[in-house]
């Protein structure tokens, strides 16, 4: 390969070419030399004068045209008066690192479009490679995300693989972007969030989007008492429909064989919204309503729920939710009235979102892009790494 090619393209500071080989398997092998009276400090970034021995390195970098690269120079180590002994600076090479600056940069980029393994087998690296690289990016760029001026957030766990094995995710709503996440969904967990905002910043919070988990309100209460639980609609509504899957068990089992074909996959039919209802599936939802009281109640009654969150006055919003909430207690149906009693002792964050308009919505939206993200690594095994891959898909920066 022509040698002037290579110094015109090769863009490598603080060294010179001195020979080129091309090795079977279309390998390309750039050999460099260096002066050693211009040699840098990696850590004061002085020159330095004297060496204390080194040794030859093998540091992979972008590929020239069809050819797989590597460059091959001696390293030194440095005695600097101020350091000690120290790796001499390149500015093209990390310490420890066998890849050039920018071959990291192309494989971190690869990593926002394509799974570690994809980016292993199409560069021809080892994975645990490919994962270090881009873990050492992520760190770069999100280990340290500013929080201040945090008023709005949302609240919501994710699951990290199967079992329950959950993550924390809390979202600032209004710059709509993930700003921390946290191993577990206990108490302990968020307060992990408020220790490290400060209690400067966790003053300054007004409202958090969340579902009626307690060991979340119980963590607010303490560490930004200030700040108004708002129970997302999503969250309720997906709370009442295991309701209706428990009293349509129950039903099920009272049943006579007759009625239990009725009911029998009927499930999604009460779940569903009735416009989004094929034909056949109205007509198996009407013989079922028909067929049991108790269940069109709770059918009923969750297009009624649904109306607490239609209301912008709290107190016709108040008034919509005691009226269900009677309705519920009146309906002599177990589950149905111990769902109302929940209701009750969480009013004042079901009627927060007249005050402050926020829900998960946009949380649920990068739940979906980090489920992807599970699915393309088949799951991650590396929790930090996890963490590092959600902030990235939930930043605005990643094309996931």
């Amino acid at each position: 390969m022509p040698e002037n090619i290579i110094v015109n393209f090769l863009n490598l500071p603080q060294v010179q070419v001195k020979e080129t080989m091309e090795l079977p398997g279309k390998i390309c092998e750039i050999h460099l030399g260096q002066e050693r009276d211009g040699l840098i400090c990696s850590e004061c970034k002085r020159f330095v004068g004297s060496t204390y021995g080194g040794r030859q390195l093998r540091i992979r970098d972008l590929g020239i045209f069809e050819y797989k690269t590597y460059l091959v120079i001696y390293k030194y180590r440095v005695k600097c008066l101020l350091c000690g002994i120290k790796t001499q600076e390149l500015s093209f090479n990390e310490p420890y690192s066998r890849c050039t600056v920018r071959f990291e940069d192309l494989v971190a980029r690869l990593c926002r479009l394509m799974s570690v393994k994809a980016v292993a087998s199409l560069l021809e690296l080892d994975w645990k490679t490919v994962k270090k690289i881009d873990k050492k990016y992520l760190k770069k760029e999100f280990d340290h995300i500013d929080c201040s001026g945090l008023k709005f957030i949302a609240v919501d766990e994710v699951a990290s693989k199967k079992g329950h094995n959950y993550f924390t995710v809390v979202l600032d709503l209004e710059q709509t972007r993930v700003v921390w996440v946290g191993k577990g969904r206990k108490e302990e967990t968020l307060n992990q969030f408020f220790d490290e905002i400060g209690p400067e910043v966790s003053k300054q919070i007004e409202a958090v989007a969340m579902d009626m988990w307690d060991p979340y309100l119980k963590s607010i209460k303490h560490r930004a008492p200030q700040a108004k639980p708002v129970f997302d609609k999503f969250h309720v509504l997906q709370s009442y429909s295991r309701i209706i899957n428990k009293a349509r068990n129950i039903e099920y089992r009272n049943a006579s064989k007759k009625d239990q074909e009725v009911i029998k996959g009927s499930k999604y039919l009460l779940l569903k919204n009735s416009d989004n209802l094929k034909l056949d599936e109205k007509e198996h939802l009407d013989r079922l309503l028909k067929l049991n009281r108790r269940l069109t109640k709770i059918y009923i009654l969750k297009d009624e729920l649904k109306g607490v969150w239609m209301y912008k006055s709290r107190v016709w919003a108040e008034k919509h939710l005691n009226r269900w909430i009677s309705m519920a207690r009146r309906s002599r149906i177990g589950v149905l009235k111990q769902f109302a009693k929940t209701l009750d002792s969480y009013r004042e964050g079901l009627l927060a979102h007249c005050r402050y308009p926020i829900n998960n919505g946009i949380l649920e939206g990068f739940n979906n892009k980090i489920k992807v993200l599970k699915r393309v690594a088949y799951g991650f095994h590396d929790d930090e790494y996890f963490i590092l891959k959600i902030k990235q898909a939930c930043s605005g920066t990643s094309y996931v």
